[in-house]
């Protein structure tokens, strides 16, 4: 309604400006007695009318009463131009039909009916005020009254089609704007089913430009929608063109289902994400491919957690066959110890003899030692659960281990913030080898001296966090991968199974261990590795308190 009614606006003055430059032609040009001063008059006057209709157009949303307030004033300004150009040889009458016809597009059909009546009104005022002037003031407005009837019947006919064609319009506007509130309300569905969904979906045209980027890519990636619509899609995810889905500089052109590929990208925000994808061609009206529909998810937790359950699977079976092979082993080695004591005893040695028997002795000490440790691992103990101070525990540790012959004043060792006292459901002496353990497996590393910082914290989801950072060389992935296998160590003198008594300490937690760790190159300027043990809240035994409990002030 608003365009109609500035569409009004500007055809009145189209209509007036051209009707005064006709004026003016055939005063200079073909008739010099036509006085052309009341179409300037007229025109000055529609053109101010014009800017205040413009003016309240912007200033008010009431097109209804504006359409009227027009037209009404089209018509009182042709009667009186009429009246004003009297003496004129030119009818202005069809100028009535103009209004009638301006009003049928922008009134409904009852306006347009009343816009014909009132210009048939108006005329026929005219007349008969014609008719009581003086005859010198008539001019030619009653000559024009001996057409009366032909204005009349050309005013009904273009009234009753006027008020057919603002009918139609008025189904077509109402037609339009129903089909159009459909399609925003389509549209604003279709965005929040896109924006909805938890995997990412980014469409991109043959040559890969990026068109559209949802919320859910946003979060997967970092980047945001409005920075990476106009980019190639390897800015985002890397240069794949590797893939047998991107061997040209094109994505392809074929039609069919595309085959699914994963990749390793990093994020904005430098993280390492793993992206599985699925891509489909996107497809016209017509049939034609106008470019690919890419919808991926992050895969990254989902790999972490078949590579902890693999982990798992093989720790269990070798945990099987450490329990099998301990048996098996410690009940010879105890009688070949025994046996060796005492020839020990009975015998009469010399001095390299008796230092090869320590030996041996020395030597079955220490398979003990690693049986027993198997044993630890392979049939641990039930836990002893019960409410304990997890900073007391870790303090204790770190005090043994600043004393053993192990940490050299090239090494520190830190307890950050602690928190006095820290209460929580857990096993206090499997909390403390598990401290240990990784302590001591840090300060080992550390061989050239460094730095261990241990942070204990109690989360806003009622875990515990056990982290700890250190400054030493860090280690490969393959390392990573085989840290918590049993056997699996890197020290000559090692028993590989510390880090497997941690993560099954962990497990029977019922918790869950990370490692990430930066390893010493040639361009790295840090180096460490990082854990972090993360154990779920608990509850005693037999009893309703749950852990953690609420801090005692001490």
């Amino acid at each position: 309604m608003y365009t109609r009614v500035l569409s009004l606006i500007i055809s009145r003055l189209v209509i007036v400006l051209t009707l005064l430059g006709l004026g003016i032609l055939v005063s200079t040009s073909f008739n010099r007695n036509l006085d052309p001063s009341p179409l300037v008059l007229f025109s000055v006057v529609v053109s101010l009318l014009s800017f205040g209709y413009y003016l309240l157009l912007r200033l008010s949303e009431q097109y209804q009463f504006q359409t009227y307030l027009q037209v009404g004033g089209d018509v009182l300004l042709t009667t009186w131009l009429i009246y004003l150009m009297r003496a004129s040889e030119f009818s202005l009458v069809p100028l009535y039909l103009v209004i009638v016809l301006g009003a049928s597009m922008v009134l409904p059909r009852s306006g347009v009916i009343l816009t014909g009546l009132s210009c048939l009104g108006c005329f026929a005022a005219l007349l008969l005020l014609a008719r009581v002037l003086p005859p010198e003031n008539r001019g030619s407005i009653l000559s024009q009254g001996n057409l009366l009837p032909q204005y009349a019947l050309a005013l009904l006919l273009l009234t009753v089609l006027g008020g057919q064609l603002a009918e139609r319009l008025r189904r077509s506007d109402t037609e339009l704007e129903t089909a159009t509130r459909f399609l925003a309300d389509l549209r604003a569905f279709n965005e929040r089913i896109v924006q909805s969904i938890n995997s990412g979906l980014v469409t991109t045209d043959l040559t890969g430009t990026l068109l559209s980027f949802n919320r859910a890519a946003e979060e997967i990636t970092g980047y945001r929608a409005a920075r990476v619509r106009g980019r190639h899609f390897f800015d985002i995810f890397g240069d794949l063109s590797y893939l047998p889905l991107f061997k040209t500089n094109s994505l392809p052109q074929g039609g069919g289902r595309l085959p699914r590929f994963d990749i390793d990208c990093q994020a904005q925000d430098g993280r390492s994400v793993h992206l599985g994808f699925s891509a489909s061609p996107l497809v016209s009206e017509g049939g034609s491919i106008t470019g690919y529909v890419f919808s991926f998810q992050d895969l990254t937790e989902v790999i972490k957690l078949e590579q902890e359950i693999r982990r798992r699977d093989r720790l269990a079976a070798l945990g099987k066959m450490a329990a099998g092979i301990a048996h098996e082993i410690r009940n010879p080695l105890a009688a070949m110890r025994g046996s060796i004591q005492l020839l020990q005893s009975e015998m009469d040695l010399n001095e390299d003899q008796a230092y090869l028997m320590q030996i041996v002795v020395r030597e079955s000490d220490r398979l003990d030692r690693i049986i027993s440790d198997f044993l630890a691992y392979a049939r641990p103990s039930p836990l002893r659960l019960a409410k304990v101070d997890i900073t007391a525990c870790v303090e204790e540790t770190l005090t043994l281990l600043r004393n053993s012959p192990e940490v050299k004043n090239v090494h520190e060792i830190n307890l950050i913030n602690p928190v006095r006292p820290l209460l929580f459901v857990a096993d206090s002496g499997q909390i403390r080898q598990v401290i240990w353990n990784l302590s001591r497996n840090a300060i080992q590393a550390m061989t050239e001296g460094g730095k261990l910082d241990i942070r204990v914290a109690l989360l806003s989801t009622k875990e515990l966090e056990i982290r700890l950072n250190d400054t030493g060389p860090g280690m490969s992935e393959e390392q990573l991968e085989r840290m918590f296998e049993p056997f699996n160590s890197s020290r000559p003198s090692g028993t590989g199974l510390g880090m497997a008594i941690v993560y099954q300490i962990v497990s029977d937690h019922q918790g869950r261990i990370s490692v990430t760790s930066s390893p010493a190159t040639a361009l790295a300027q840090t180096s460490g590795t990082e854990i972090i043990i993360r154990l779920p809240e608990k509850e005693l035994p037999h009893t309703g308190i749950t852990g953690p409990l609420e801090k005692i002030e001490p």
